[in-house]
């Protein structure tokens, strides 16, 4: 974790982590496109780059404004090249597009053309999540620490291979689960049960309205499957009250983040659940 948390409440502290998330996206993201053209081209590609053009001479790339500015305007520059190494050619329109709205989000952050409100640093995160994903970088895991603190809900441990025991456990959510089994049908697996399979790819936030996000697309399962988003989330409310983190896996078990594993909390049906998230596995 290499930002500070930011007391929500203080609009300058807001705006120091929001410089944070632009700051670090241009280290990390030039880090990976520097370690694929190194691997590529050479180490000493960005030295010839320089040469070619007297205007790179002292340019830093790890500046998110100059980097941003190189991919969007230059055709020819070779730090696109891992970006269409590892874009589908279908998607590489829609990740410039996102980076134009970053660099859009960078001058209105560092040029105070906003108001540095928890919103707004949400949506920020948000624009940047996709690029994180699709490149891989280290930053993705501080928009998923940053994301469930922005909507109101205390951060998970991160999913690992091995069992990992936090630094703090909730008494209180053992007794809920305890509860809740206790009135569960006999068939069906005990709420917190481990879960070994493989998740999916997909990742989403349970809130504490019941509501349940996408973490991707920022899509709400009310608004893409209004006829049982409320019954399935306030079941997985009063299953997981604290809210969190959801992963899923190709069997439609909805895991959560009980204590020190990732447990059972729900089934879901291929039509009860995001659209195409579970089709493929029918």
């Amino acid at each position: 974790m290499r930002l500070a948390i930011p007391n929500l409440d203080q609009e300058g502290q807001v705006h120091q982590t929001g410089i944070g998330f632009i700051n670090l996206l241009g280290t990390d993201l030039f880090s990976v496109l520097n370690d694929w053209l190194e691997k590529s081209q050479g180490a000493d590609w960005l030295t010839q780059y320089r040469k070619s053009n007297f205007v790179y001479q002292n340019y830093n790339f790890n500046d998110p404004s100059n980097l941003l500015k190189e991919l969007l305007r230059n055709s020819e520059s070779p730090l696109r090249q891992p970006i269409r190494e590892v874009t589908e050619p279908k998607n590489r329109v829609a990740f410039f597009n996102r980076l134009q709205v970053i660099l859009e989000d960078r001058n209105d952050w560092v040029h105070h053309n906003s108001t540095f409100t928890p919103e707004n640093l949400k949506t920020l995160i948000l624009n940047v999540y996709p690029v994180a994903q699709n490149m891989s970088l280290e930053l993705l895991g501080e928009c998923d620490y940053f994301l469930p603190i922005l909507d109101g809900i205390e951060p998970d441990v991160p999913q690992t291979e091995d069992l990992v025991v936090p630094s703090t456990g909730s008494k209180t959510e053992s007794e809920w689960v305890k509860a809740i089994q206790k009135v569960m049908p006999e068939n069906e697996i005990a709420v917190g049960t481990l879960v070994e399979e493989k998740f999916l790819e997909h990742s989403y936030v349970l809130h504490l309205t019941g509501e349940v996000r996408n973490r991707k697309t920022d899509e709400l399962l009310s608004i893409v499957r209004p006829d049982f988003s409320q019954s399935i989330g306030a079941l997985m409310i009063a299953r997981k009250p604290s809210g969190g983190r959801l992963r899923i896996t190709k069997k439609g078990v909805v895991v959560a983040y009980f204590e020190d594993h990732w447990g059972y909390l729900a089934s879901v049906e291929v039509d009860q659940w995001f659209p195409d998230h579970l089709m493929h596995f029918v």
